[in-house]
């Protein structure tokens, strides 16, 4: 099968792949949050502790510190994430999901909406959209700069990541 991105079934998956974006980005006006504040809370949740901290959520986004700082702070105003010192570092702190913030990642909207089909598909069918979306997520990264003055450091590879899909 030759790949090819050009023509009418290529701008229809580019179609797609941008509606899709902006329904996921609509449903993160859920349970009083915003769609950043979702991507923090399942970042945290799904990283090691060693990456738990402010300069991992923003490099993993490959955006500013400050924002990500904000929506940090709101989430531990609202009583979602708890901060404690780093042990390897005396000005860092690491975040940790609190029983209402892992309570309410239990109704996270993305993942009720998008489970249900991708539990539907077949182990193979899962596979190949992993594969598809990993190879579109490299895309991306490696031909989107950072911005000026994000927080400096690559980003790892999407297959690196291993985020689940369901």
């Amino acid at each position: 099968m030759e790949a090819s991105g050009d023509g009418a079934a290529g701008d229809d998956v580019v179609n797609l792949l941008d509606h899709v974006s902006r329904l996921v980005y609509g449903i993160g006006f859920a349970e009083g949050l915003f769609p950043a504040q979702w991507v923090a809370l399942r970042y945290f949740h799904d990283s090691d502790e060693s990456a738990r901290t402010l300069t991992a959520l923003a490099r993993f986004q490959r955006i500013h510190l400050a924002p990500v700082s904000r929506t940090v702070a709101t989430l531990v105003d609202k009583g979602l994430l708890s901060r404690r010192p780093h042990p390897g570092f005396k000005r860092g702190w690491l975040f940790d999901l609190t029983d209402d913030g892992r309570a309410l990642l239990d109704r996270d909207p993305l993942r009720q909406l998008l489970g249900p089909p991708v539990a539907g598909m077949t182990e193979s069918e899962q596979a190949v959209l992993a594969t598809l979306m990993k190879r579109i997520v490299t895309h991306m990264q490696d031909r989107s700069p950072a911005p000026p003055d994000a927080v400096p450091a690559p980003v790892p590879p999407a297959a690196a990541l291993n985020l689940p899909i369901a």
